[in-house]
This record gives structure tokens, sequence and C-alpha cells, in this order.
């Protein structure tokens, strides 16, 4: 990962959050702030796959009880940005790796002093082939962002935090590859996105569509409220 090297990455949304972003009429996303996120708080981004963004969108739509996203998607959409990140956390290279562990080490020692137990990953059901309930991932970057802000003087903050994920059912048998593996990015600093941009074939939708398409969004956020559903969903991020 070259630092400051330009950076194509999709979110999957609802179709007007794509268009809000796309036409300037929401500046940029909410940080998610989930016990459960993969890469601690942050606007999450899949890197350079469009299809694997469209797939989480059309996962959360078509679950929502799951809760895969802060808020519901009634019309499964993709909203393409281009990047320029000059502090990375890396969780593809040793670099990042060894921040992390160094990270963890203390965190435990910390929660163990307190009489605390130390969070942990876990499978979100019995038949879960997927570990998607990671609440020690998130409260480790968690807490390792919230050190180096605190330490004096203060380190200067990661501005995303970047890890590749084997998802999935294997695509062979003995094969190391799976269906769902993707590259996440966790964006906590927005003024490192350059602009945003539709998908190959997409349109921007007329006003009328955009209504219709608000009107759908509206009916679901009653029904969005209720607790979250810890079940698998190999397509979740």
């Amino acid at each position: 990962m070259n630092l400051g090297a330009a950076l194509v990455v999709y979110h999957g949304c609802d179709v007007t959050t794509r268009d809000d972003l796309v036409s300037g009429r929401l500046k940029h996303l909410n940080q998610s702030n989930n016990q459960y996120d993969w890469l601690g708080p942050g606007a999450y981004f899949f890197e350079g796959d469009v299809e694997r963004a469209l797939l989480f969108a059309q996962a959360s739509h078509n679950n929502p009880d799951k809760r895969y996203t802060a808020k519901p998607i009634a019309t499964p959409a993709v909203a393409g940005a281009v990047l320029q990140v000059q502090s990375w956390l890396d969780m593809t290279t040793q670099a990042g790796i060894k921040e992390f562990s160094s990270a963890y080490q203390v965190f435990a020692a910390g929660r163990n002093a307190e009489g605390k137990p130390v969070p942990t990953n876990s499978p979100a059901s019995e038949t879960d082939t997927d570990v998607i309930y990671r609440a020690l991932d998130n409260a480790v970057f968690t807490w390792l962002h919230n050190a180096r802000a605190s330490q004096m003087p203060p380190l200067p903050p990661f501005q995303a935090v970047r890890a590749a994920f084997h998802q999935g059912e294997k695509v062979a048998p003995t094969s190391g590859f799976h269906a769902n593996t993707h590259i996440q990015i966790s964006l906590r600093d927005n003024n490192c996105i350059l602009g945003w941009f539709l998908p190959e074939g997409a349109k921007l939708l007329t006003e009328r569509q955009y209504d219709e398409a608000k009107a759908r969004l509206n009916e679901l956020q009653a029904a969005y409220k209720k607790p979250r559903i810890r079940v698998k969903n190999e397509c979740a991020p």
C-alpha cells in the first residue's frame, strides 16, 4: 500500500444514499460505531470490488433484522469513491499486525487488571462458518486509536484501517480461496475522500424515482429500530 496513492473503493448502501453522495447533497458518511464492527469505528468500504459491495448491500436489504448497516437499505446500490490516505493501519502488512498485537497485549492486561473480561470474536450462530461477531478486534482497534490520541504529545491518528478477510465457502474442496473474500477499509478521516462517482452502468435517479425510493426507505425506518439478530450471512462485512 503506497501512502498517498489514489485508491478506488466502493460503499454498499441504499440507492438514495448513493445519489446523495454522488450529487453532493450528502457531504460524507457517518462513521459506524458498533461493538461488532470488524475494523473499529469508521465509514466502511470494499477496496476495488463493486460486486462485493453490492452483495453486502443486498444482504442488508434481504436481512433487515440482522442490522448489518446503521440504517436500512430499501433499494441496494453502490457508491464509488476515490481515497487518498497518508496514514494507514494496514493489517495486510507486518507493521500493521505488530501494531495490533502490541495494542492487544496492553489492552488485555488492562482489562484483566480491572477484573473485566476480554471481549471475544465469535460466530453469530452455531451454524456460522464465518466469525462475523468481532467484538475483540473492534475493542482493540478502538483502544489503539484512543491510546494514540491520549499520548503526550498525541501520536498522529490513523486515517484508515485496512484488512483482508477470507469469507464464505471455499471455491474448491482444498482451495485457499473463499467465495466472498475481500479487502475492507474503515475510513476515519473524511478529508481523505477526493470524490464520489457512480459505478459503470449506473445512472442517477430521476426526481420521481428518487422520491419513490425515499418513500420505500422511510417505510423501513420504524421496523429497523428493533435489536440486531446475531445470525449467519456470508455476505456480511
